[in-house]
C-alpha cells in the first residue's frame, strides 16, 4: 500500500459546490414556507373557566390537607358534644403532687451530697 501525504498547497479547489442560483431564490423559498397572519393581530386566546378555577381549587386542597394533617398529628377530635360529663384532665392531682415531693427530697439529698464532697476536698487540702 502507498502512504498519500495530504498536501494543502496541492489541492486547493473548494470540494463543495452550490447549485446555480440557490442564493438568489432562497429568501423567496423560505418566505413561501411561512403560514401568512394578518399583520399586527394575534389570535385570542380563550381560557376556560375550568382553567382559571383550577388554581384556586388547588390551593385549597393544599390548606385542607395540611389542616387534616395537622389535626391528625395534634390528635384533636372532632367532636363538640357537651352534653357528656367529662372530667378535667389533671385527674392524678395527689399523684402529681406526692411526686413532686419525691423530686424534693432527691434534691435535697443531691444538695447535700453535693455539699459533703465539697466539704471533704477542702479538708483535704487544708492538710
Amino acid at each position: 500500500m502507498k502512504n498519500k501525504q495530504h498536501n494543502p498547497e496541492q489541492n486547493r479547489e473548494n470540494p463543495f459546490r452550490v447549485p446555480e442560483g440557490y442564493f438568489e431564490n432562497l429568501t423567496s423559498q423560505i418566505m413561501s414556507g411561512i403560514p401568512e397572519q394578518p399583520a399586527g393581530k394575534e389570535p385570542a386566546k380563550v381560557i376556560s373557566m375550568a382553567d382559571r378555577v383550577r388554581p384556586w381549587l388547588y390551593l385549597a386542597a393544599v390548606f385542607v390537607g395540611l389542616l387534616l394533617f395537622f389535626k391528625a398529628l395534634v390528635g384533636i377530635t372532632g367532636s363538640t358534644d357537651n352534653s357528656q360529663n367529662q372530667e378535667p384532665l389533671l385527674v392524678h392531682t395527689e399523684v402529681s403532687a406526692d411526686l413532686y415531693d419525691e423530686d424534693e427530697e432527691y434534691l435535697e439529698y443531691l444538695e447535700n451530697q453535693y455539699a459533703n464532697y465539697i466539704l471533704a476536698e477542702e479538708m483535704d487540702f487544708s492538710e
